[in-house]
């Protein structure tokens, strides 16, 4: 066969291995969307995606790695969107413009999100999917950090790298609540998740910075107060 006919089979192959894991991966979000996570079976998906059992498992080698797939896709392409937008402005601000996207796109599909939310922690199997999505969060929100640091904003002193955890960590135990509460909604009645990024980054500031008003600021947050309803 010549190179060109050889290219051409693997190029075809190729496009067929990527369709079929598309399918597998719109099957599985539908399914675990309108059947939930524990009730839908590996069957249904790949009836769903009209694919035989064999190339599910090439694909996937459970259930839970078809979950972490979904995600990957969904949130993964959020998170990347998001910090490929991020504004000129200061870091809670840009870090806000992330954290923004991740709750918009967890509220188009709250199903989905308090399926993420309740079974990823716990997934079994290959964690690579859901590590790609949290790296690529760590090591651009750990840009922004140390370019917030160069504009004197953010103190020397703090680890960038364990600051963009710390705004994960808040963010995901926001949605903990959130969900766990049933709302449609974030409640109002509890702190937002600017306030508890505010309060994070409270400790941190190092000198004025220009906000985007203009205004020269001798505070870089305005923590405000949250009271607790009665």
């Amino acid at each position: 066969m010549a190179a060109a006919g050889i290219v051409e089979v693997v190029g075809r192959a190729e496009r067929n291995k990527r369709d079929k894991r598309a399918r597998l991966i719109a099957a599985a979000r539908e399914l675990f969307r309108t059947k939930g996570f524990e009730q839908t079976t590996t069957s249904e998906i790949a009836e769903r995606a009209d694919v035989g059992k064999g190339t599910l498992f090439f694909h996937a080698r459970s259930k839970d790695e078809l979950l972490v797939m979904v995600f990957q896709e969904d949130m993964g392409r959020t998170i990347n969107r998001a910090f490929a937008t991020v504004p000129e402005a200061p870091l809670l601000d840009q870090a806000m413009h992330v954290l923004d996207a991740m709750l918009r796109q967890d509220r188009q599909d709250l199903e989905l999100a308090r399926i993420f939310v309740k079974e990823l922690a716990f997934v079994r199997g290959d964690h690579h999917g859901i590590d790609a999505v949290t790296d690529s969060f760590f090591s651009h929100m750990r840009v922004l950090i140390e370019r917030a640091q160069r504009r004197r904003e953010i103190k020397a002193s703090v680890d960038p790298a364990l600051l963009a955890y710390n705004m994960f960590a808040l963010h995901f135990s926001f949605l903990v609540v959130w969900l766990g509460s049933g709302r449609h909604a974030p409640d109002p009645g509890k702190p937002s998740m600017r306030q508890m990024l505010e309060m994070q980054l409270a400790g941190l500031i190092k000198s004025p910075v220009i906000g985007r008003s203009g205004a020269r600021s001798t505070r870089i947050l305005e923590v405000r107060k949250w009271q607790a309803p009665k």
